[in-house]
This record gives C-alpha cells, sequence and structure tokens, in this order.
C-alpha cells in the first residue's frame, strides 16, 4: 500500500498558529518601552513575563484535557482568541494605572491563552507524524520559538514610530494575532483513520523506549519518572526563564547599541526554533536524557560566561543557551509520550509543564530580590548553572529506569 502524503493546509494552519502564539518569548522587546510608557518599577514589569508564563503552564494543563473532548480545531480557536482578546485589553491599561490590570490582562488571560492552543496545536501536528514523534514535535515547538524572530523587529519599529507607546503597539498586534491566528485555525483538523492505517510503522530506534501501556495521570503520578520529567522542566528551564527578561536591557549596558540589542533578542528565536527541532531529531537517535545531558552541560557554561561576557560575545552566549534552552523543550514532551504513551500525554504533560510557571516566578522573583540588593546579575546566572547542573542528576536517574523498560 503506497503511503499517503499528509496535506499541507492542516499542518500549515497549526505552524501559522504556533507561529502567532509564539510572542510569548518576546517580553524583553517591549520591557524597557513598558517601564518607561507605564512608570513601573523594573522589577515588577519583569514578572509580567513570568506571571504570563504562569497562566501558559496553567492553560496548556487545562487545554489538554478539553483537547481530547472537543478537538484540537475548536480548543486553538478557543486559544487563539483568549490571547489576543488578553492583549487587546492590556492596551487599554493607561499609564498610571495599577500593574495589576497588566498582570490580569496581558499575563493570565493572554497567558491561559497561549497554553490552551499550544496544547492543542502541538497534539494536531504529533497525531500527523505519529511514525515521526520527534521530528512533529520539532517542527511545531520550532514554530512557537520563530513567533520571536517575526514579531521582534516588526514591535521594535512600531515601538520607535509610536514613541513607546506600548497601548498602541499592543493593540494593532492584537488584531493581527486575532485575524491571522484565527483564520489560521479554521483549516486544522485531524488525520483520518485511512491515513494513519497507510503509515508505515517506524522501525525502533537504537535508544527508544516505549510504554508498555497507555499510563493516565492518576498511575503516573505515583511513579520516579514523571516527577523527574516535572522536575528537569522546573529546575532546567530556570536559567532561560531568568535570561529572557532582561537580554535587551542587559546587553545594551553590555556595550550593545539598542539596534543591536533588538537584534538578539530577534535572532533568540531562530536559535530556540532551531534547537527545538535539531535537537528533539537528534533526541530519536541519541536519545532523550543523553541529548539533555548535553545540552545542560552547554548551558552551565553559557551561564558562567554571561556573568561577564560584553558585545559581540555577549551576543553569541545568549544564542548558544536559547539554543540549549529550545532542546528539551521539544524533548520532553517526547519524553513523556515515551514513558506512559500517547494517549494520555496531553493531561500527563499539561500537569508536568505546570512547574514551568512555578518555575518562571520563583527563580525570577529571588534574581530580582538579588539584583536589587546588588546591582549585579552574578548570583542570577549562578542560579542558572547550578540548576542545569541539578537536572542532569535528574536525567541519569530517568536513564536508570529507561534501562528497566528495556530490559
Amino acid at each position: 500500500m503506497k503511503t499517503k502524503k499528509p496535506p499541507l493546509l492542516p499542518i500549515l494552519g497549526a505552524l501559522v498558529a504556533m507561529l502567532c502564539v509564539g510572542v510569548i518569548y518576546l517580553w524583553s522587546v517591549l520591557r524597557n518601552a513598558t517601564v518607561i510608557h507605564y512608570g513601573w518599577e523594573s522589577g515588577s514589569v519583569n514578572l509580567i513575563a513570568s506571571i504570563m508564563l504562569f497562566a501558559f503552564c496553567v492553560g496548556n494543563f487545562g487545554g489538554g484535557a478539553l483537547n481530547d473532548r472537543f478537538g484540537p480545531k475548536v480548543i486553538s480557536f478557543v486559544g487563539v482568541a483568549l490571547f489576543g482578546v488578553g492583549i487587546f485589553l492590556a492596551s487599554c491599561v493607561k499609564p498610571g494605572s495599577s500593574i495589576w490590570l497588566f498582570y490580569l490582562t496581558y499575563s493570565a488571560i493572554g497567558g491561559i491563552g497561549v497554553g490552551v492552543s499550544y496544547g492543542a496545536l502541538l497534539s494536531c501536528v504529533q497525531k500527523w507524524f505519529p511514525h515521526r514523534r520527534g521530528f512533529a514535535t520539532g517542527i511545531a515547538t520550532a514554530a512557537f520559538g520563530l513567533g520571536t524572530v517575526a514579531f521582534s523587529p516588526i514591535i521594535g519599529a512600531m515601538l520607535e514610530r509610536n514613541g513607546n507607546d506600548v497601548g498602541a503597539t499592543l493593540r494593532v498586534l492584537s488584531l493581527v494575532f486575532l485575524v491571522v491566528g484565527l483564520i489560521a485555525c479554521c483549516f486544522i483538523r485531524l488525520p483520518s483513520e485511512e491515513y494513519l492505517s497507510a503509515l508505515p510503522k517506524a522501525a525502533p530506534k537504537k535508544n527508544a523506549i516505549v510504554a508498555a501501556r497507555e499510563v493516565p495521570l492518576k498511575e503516573a503520578i505515583r511513579t520516579a519518572p514523571f516527577w523527574c520529567i516535572l522536575l528537569t522542566i522546573f529546575f532546567y528551564n530556570a536559567t532561560w526563564n531568568m535570561l529572557n527578561p532582561i537580554i535587551r536591557p542587559l546587553g545594551e549596558s553590555r556595550g550593545l547599541s539598542e539596534a543591536l540589542a533588538l537584534t538578539c533578542v530577534s535572532l533568540t528565536g531562530v536559535f530556540n526554533a532551531a534547537g527545538r527541532f535539531g535537537m528533539s531529531a537528534l533526541s530519536d537517535k541519541l536519545g532523550r536524557m543523553e541529548t539533555n545531558v548535553l545540552l545542560c552541560c552547554i548551558t552551565i557554561v553559557c551561564a558562567l560566561l554571561l556573568m561577564f561576557v560584553g558585545k559581540g560575545a555577549y551576543i553569541v552566549v545568549v544564542l548558544v543557551t536559547a539554543f540549549a534552552f529550545g532542546g528539551p523543550s521539544a524533548i520532553n514532551p517526547a519524553t513523556t509520550t515515551d514513558f506512559f504513551g500517547a494517549k494520555y500525554t496531553g493531561t500527563n504533560y499539561g500537569v508536568a509543564m505546570l512547574s514551568l510557571g512555578f518555575s518562571s516566578i520563583l527563580f525570577n522573583s529571588i534574581s530580582n530580590a538579588l539584583v536589587k540588593s546588588t546591582g549585579k546579575y552574578y548570583m542570577t546566572f549562578v542560579m542558572g548553572a547550578v540548576t542545569a547542573a541539578v537536572t542532569i542528576v535528574l536525567q541519569l536517574v530517568m536513564k536508570k529506569y529507561q534501562k528497566k523498560m528495556k530490559g
């Protein structure tokens, strides 16, 4: 039987929608203008991105469960709509208002929308490529990361033209996200049984593990691998979560021009996407844990270098950090499926992802407090190196359970 090629429109629709909601990582571009326009304290502004990331995790958990019931088309439509509405409502916040209004609109409503749509879109793309799980996860999460590339220069140009009027900038962006994102969602659908039955059976990879059965959440949470995955997400992402909101201002303090600092932010999306796509594919061959350990080692070196590098070296280290961050973002969903099966991945991984939100708020709060007391970012990057080292230990523990499953 001849293998059918996947249709372009459903996959392209999911990837375009992913591109739109991927602006969750763009806060560094808006940060300085927000401080100036609204007059809010710098540390409080940094938390806008952290709270949004936490809301993203909550939305991802809820969206995963709803996706199993209503399907990706409906849920991604709801998620993109929530995201666009949240950004629009944030654009209505006036200078002098409480920052909590921004937390509620941009961070909470917008973040939940991103999470709801992300889980549905990722699941949809994976279902079109069940025989190439790493590839599917890679292209979906790469599109998510490329949102930074697509919109960073646009937002920078709009802020310059609007005189740092964040409200006017967000208003236009929200309408673009709503129109483009919702149109893209109209093309999303799941593959038919006929299409799936025509796919070739993938040959087992050398380092692959396959769940013996489909494991629901109530059983998964009783196992060590589940908690290792959850803690991996919590600790490993700390480095990037602390760096992301300050890439632009820290770059300018390290000798970059405003234009170069903005370019650096934009390029992180390229390297983030490359890490998601390239490392997820590598993990199919090298192994999930082995690839994550490699990326942890890279992150430790980068975190230590970020304590002092400036100018061109700063850009290089930030981009390598973005690459290393992107890899596990694509590998961890596949690892969850490896251990617990595909049927409950949305719910299982959604719960594990909640730790990402707690990680962002906790480590950014500690970082803000340290910077406020010392005026330096040294301890921020020491924490980044330590959390990556903890992740290596977690990967070694998971490797032991992998051997038991294979043996």
